[in-house]
C-alpha cells in the first residue's frame, strides 16, 4: 500500500527547499541538498516533488498568497477599478522579488532559464485569470488573443528585467507596471489608468517593512 501523503510534511519540505534555493540558487540545489537540510531521505523529497520544477510552482503560489495577505491586511488602499487590488499585489510582488537579497540567486535562475520563465509565466497567468472578472473575453478567438497578450506582457517583462540585471541597468518599476496594464486595457471592461494613484498610496518605508514580513512568511520553516 502506498505511503499516505501528509500536507504538513510536504509543506515543511517545500519551505526547507525555498531556504536552500535562496542560498544556493535553484539550478545549484539538488534533491540531496533539500533532504539533508530537512533531515529526511532524498526519496521522501522526491515522493512529494517528483520534479524539481514543482517547487517553482509552489513558490509562485505561496509568494502570491503572502503578498495578497500583506496587501489586504496591512494596506488601506482605495481602488476605482476592480483590477486595482491586483495591480497593488503585482507592484508589491515585484518589489519583494527585485529588492530582496534573499531572492538574488533564485531570481536570476528563473529569469535566465527560458523553461523556468515559461513556467512562471503560465502559472502567473492562471493565477491572474482566476483572481479577476475584469478581463472581458467571450469568443474563442478573443480568449486566445488575450492569452497571447498575457504571455507577451509577462514574457516581455521578464526579458526586460533580465537585461537590466545582466547589464547592471536600474529597472523602472513604474514603466514596467504601466506598460503592462496598457497592453491589457483592450481586454478590460473599463480601461485601467490608476496605477500612479495606487503607487502614491504605497510608501517606500511601508514597502521595506512589508518586504521583511514577506521574507518571514516565505522562508520560515515550521
Amino acid at each position: 500500500m502506498a505511503r499516505p501523503k501528509k500536507p504538513e510534511e510536504r509543506n515543511r519540505i517545500r519551505d526547507v527547499a525555498f531556504n536552500v534555493f535562496s542560498s544556493k540558487g535553484f539550478e545549484n540545489s539538488s534533491f540531496s541538498d533539500i533532504a539533508k537540510e530537512a533531515s529526511v531521505s532524498k526519496s521522501l523529497v522526491q515522493y512529494y516533488f517528483p520534479k524539481k520544477e514543482q517547487f517553482i510552482q509552489d513558490f509562485i503560489d505561496k509568494s502570491l498568497g503572502a503578498v495578497t495577505q500583506i496587501v489586504r491586511e496591512d494596506l488601506d488602499l482605495t481602488y476605482e477599478h476592480e483590477l486595482g487590488e491586483l495591480y497593488a499585489i503585482g507592484y508589491c510582488q515585484f518589489y519583494f522579488a527585485m529588492h530582496n537579497e534573499r531572492m538574488n540567486s533564485l531570481r536570476m535562475d528563473i529569469i535566465r532559464d527560458r523553461g523556468n520563465t515559461e513556467m512562471v509565466v503560465k502559472h502567473g497567468i492562471d493565477w491572474l485569470v482566476s483572481h479577476t472578472n475584469a478581463i472581458q473575453v467571450e469568443t474563442d478567438e478573443e480568449i486566445e488573443q488575450c492569452k497571447r497578450t498575457l504571455v507577451f506582457v509577462v514574457g516581455g517583462a521578464f526579458d526586460y528585467l533580465y537585461d537590466c540585471m545582466l547589464y547592471g541597468v536600474p529597472f523602472d518599476e513604474e514603466f514596467l507596471s504601466d506598460a503592462s496594464m496598457a497592453l491589457l486595457n483592450p481586454f478590460l471592461n473599463v480601461e485601467f489608468h490608476e496605477g500612479e494613484a495606487i503607487r502614491k498610496q504605497i510608501s517606500p518605508d511601508w514597502l521595506e517593512t512589508a518586504r521583511k514580513k514577506y521574507n518571514r512568511m516565505i522562508f520560515t520553516v515550521k
